[in-house]
């Protein structure tokens, strides 16, 4: 049976809400995580350059949606100032004995980037976009363990590291992001930048 005119596929992509890294912090971020690739743990490490805090994982969105999502996003963001962001703290979901995720912290902007988050959620559910189930923790994914190899050695490192911040930026914009995912692993690329304020 021959396609009915309207039945072209439609064109989506993979994509989310981040705040991104600026480059200094991005390499200073690399240094910790060489710090822990040493204890040779079994961790897909992110790769510096994707390093981000994502705020919205929307999935897959049809590229016409694309409009009225940046707008909700530029209206979340319209009404967040720039927010200074220092991280410290290293540590592991569930705990570091049992390390499934490796995240470093934030000392300072947690309460702000919530505040921005939930601002952003919002404004996207309004938009059919389901709410997280879980609360927000503002944290950065540093790696993700692959097996318990050596994992003893990954949690001693995570738990002995001195409390010391490891880098900091001026948050100024958040981005609606797309992912594009092949064997050599995902490749990000900024769809929208909405300043902050």
């Amino acid at each position: 049976m021959p396609d009915r005119p309207d039945s072209r596929p439609v064109s989506a992509i993979r994509a989310f809400v981040a705040a991104n890294l600026d480059s200094d912090l991005k390499a200073a971020l690399a240094r910790v995580q060489d710090r822990l690739k040493a204890t040779r743990a079994d961790v897909g490490w992110v790769r510096p350059e994707n390093l981000h805090l994502t705020l919205k994982f929307l999935g897959q969105v049809e590229e016409g949606r694309l409009g009225a999502i940046g707008e909700a996003v530029a209206a979340a963001a319209t009404g967040c100032g720039q927010i200074r962001l220092v991280f410290e703290g290293l540590g592991a979901f569930p705990h570091p004995r049992a390390a499934r995720v490796v995240w470093i912290g934030l000392s300072h902007g947690a309460e702000a980037l919530t505040e921005l988050q939930a601002k952003v959620e919002a404004g996207l559910e309004s938009l059919g976009f389901a709410r997280e189930g879980r609360p927000f923790t503002a944290h950065l994914t540093l790696g993700r363990v692959r097996s318990p190899a050596r994992r003893e050695q990954l949690a001693r490192a995570l738990t002995g590291a001195p409390a010391e911040a490891l880098g900091e930026m001026v948050l100024d914009r958040i981005e609606l992001m797309k992912s594009d995912l092949s064997v050599a692993g995902a490749r990000y690329s900024i769809l929208q930048s909405f300043p902050l304020g």
